[in-house]
C-alpha cells in the first residue's frame, strides 16, 4: 500500500508539471525563454553583427494599469518598420504581467488589435513572439518619503510614478540586467507610434552608419523643471578637462554668467532630447567615464523627486559631454513619427540596402 501511495504521488508530480509547460506553450512562452534572452533573427545565414531590443516602460508602479495605448503601438511597429532582425520587445513592468494568465490576456488582445490593425497572420505571430515582459521595480532613494508631496517637490504631479521613469531612463536603465550587454535599445513611449511605413530598420541604420544616438526632436525643458542642471553640468565639465573640451567641441550653449557665483542659469530653460523616442548605442553610455558622470548625478535623489530633473535634458547633456554630436547623433527624421495625436516633421526617407 505505501508504494501505491508513493507511485501516485509520483505521478501526480509529474502529471502537473506537465500541465504547466503545457499552459505555458499555449501562452506564447516557453520555459526556456524565461531562463534565457532570447535572440530572434530573421537571417539564419547571416547572424546580425549587433545586439538590440525595443523598450517600453509599461508600468511603474504596482498596480493595474491599461495597456489601451501600448495594444496600438506595437502593432504599428511591427507593421510599418522593414525589421531586418526581429529582436525582443521589452514590456518592463512593476508587477503587472507577472502571472502567465495576465501575460496570456495581453497577448490576445495583441493579437486583436494586430489584426484590426490588417497585419497578416504569420506577422501578428511574429510580433507575439518578440514580446518578453520583464519585471522591474522602483523604489524611492533613501531620503525621500513616501508622501514627497508635503515637501512640496517642485511639480508633485504623478508622484511619485513619473519622477521613477526619468531618474530610470536618466541613468538605471544602462544597468538593468537586462539591458546592459545589448548593443542597442528603442525607448518608446506607449503612446509612440510609427504611422507610416518607413524605408529602413533603425538598428540596421545606426549599424551601417556607426552612429551612437538618434531621437526625433530637441525642444528644450522648461528652466522651473530643471533648477540646478545649469550649475551642475558646469561644475562637472570645470573638474573634468576632457568633458570641458568635448563641450566646447560640440558647440555647447551656455547661459550669460556662467562663473558668476550666484543665479547662473536659473529659470533658463534647458536643451533637450524629446526621449519619447530614444535610439541608444549602450556600450557608448556604459563607459568608464560616463558611469563616473551617472555616479555623480544619482548621488542627490532631490534632483529628480524635488525638482523633477527629467531624463530629456539629462540626455542631451549626457551626448554633448562625451560624444562627438556631429559624427555620432542623428536626428532620425526619415521615421514617419507621432507621439500622441502629435505627428512629428518627416523627410526623406532613403533606404540602407538595394
Amino acid at each position: 500500500m505505501a508504494l501505491s501511495k508513493r507511485y501516485l504521488f509520483t505521478f501526480a508530480i509529474a502529471a502537473g508539471l506537465l500541465l504547466y509547460l503545457a499552459h505555458q506553450q499555449a501562452s506564447g512562452l516557453s520555459l526556456s525563454s524565461r531562463l534565457r534572452y532570447p535572440v530572434y533573427s530573421t537571417s539564419e545565414s547571416a547572424p546580425a553583427p549587433y545586439t538590440a531590443a525595443v523598450v517600453y516602460l509599461a508600468s511603474v508602479m504596482p498596480g493595474p494599469r491599461s495597456p489601451d495605448r501600448l495594444l496600438q503601438s506595437l502593432p504599428r511597429l511591427q507593421k510599418n518598420i522593414p525589421w531586418r532582425h526581429q529582436w525582443p520587445v521589452l514590456l518592463l513592468h512593476a508587477g503587472m504581467y507577472d502571472s502567465l494568465d495576465s501575460q496570456e490576456i495581453f497577448l490576445n488582445r495583441l493579437r486583436d488589435s494586430a489584426r484590426d490593425h490588417e497585419l497578416t497572420p504569420e506577422a501578428i505571430e511574429e510580433l507575439v513572439r518578440r514580446v518578453e515582459f520583464v519585471s522591474t521595480s522602483h523604489e524611492l532613494p533613501p531620503g525621500i518619503p513616501e508622501d514627497g508631496l508635503v515637501d512640496n517637490p517642485i511639480w508633485g504631479g504623478e508622484w511619485p510614478a513619473y519622477h521613477h521613469m526619468c531618474s530610470f531612463f536618466s541613468y538605471k536603465i544602462f544597468n538593468h540586467p537586462r539591458i546592459k550587454d545589448l548593443t542597442y535599445y528603442l525607448r518608446l513611449d506607449d503612446d509612440s507610434y510609427v504611422r507610416e511605413p518607413a524605408c529602413f530598420d533603425p538598428f540596421e541604420y545606426m549599424h551601417i552608419h556607426n552612429k551612437s544616438y538618434a531621437f526625433r526632436d530637441s525642444p528644450p525643458d522648461m528652466g522651473w523643471v530643471t533648477e540646478g542642471m545649469w550649475p551642475f553640468v558646469s561644475n562637472y565639465a570645470q573638474r573634468h578637462p576632457d568633458v570641458e573640451r568635448k563641450l566646447e567641441e560640440n558647440g555647447f550653449d551656455w547661459p550669460p554668467n556662467r562663473f558668476w557665483p550666484l543665479g547662473f542659469g536659473e529659470r533658463v530653460n534647458f536643451p533637450s532630447y524629446e526621449t519619447n523616442f530614444d535610439l541608444v548605442k549602450v556600450p557608448r553610455f556604459r563607459t568608464p567615464e560616463m558611469q563616473d558622470f551617472l555616479s555623480d548625478l544619482a548621488s542627490d535623489p532631490k534632483r529628480f523627486y524635488w525638482y523633477r530633473w527629467g531624463d530629456a535634458p539629462i540626455r542631451f547633456a549626457q551626448v554633448s559631454m562625451f560624444l562627438d554630436v556631429a559624427q555620432e547623433a542623428h536626428r532620425m527624421c526619415e521615421l514617419p513619427y507621432s507621439h500622441k495625436d502629435r505627428p512629428f516633421d518627416d523627410c526623406e526617407c532613403v533606404p540602407l540596402h538595394d
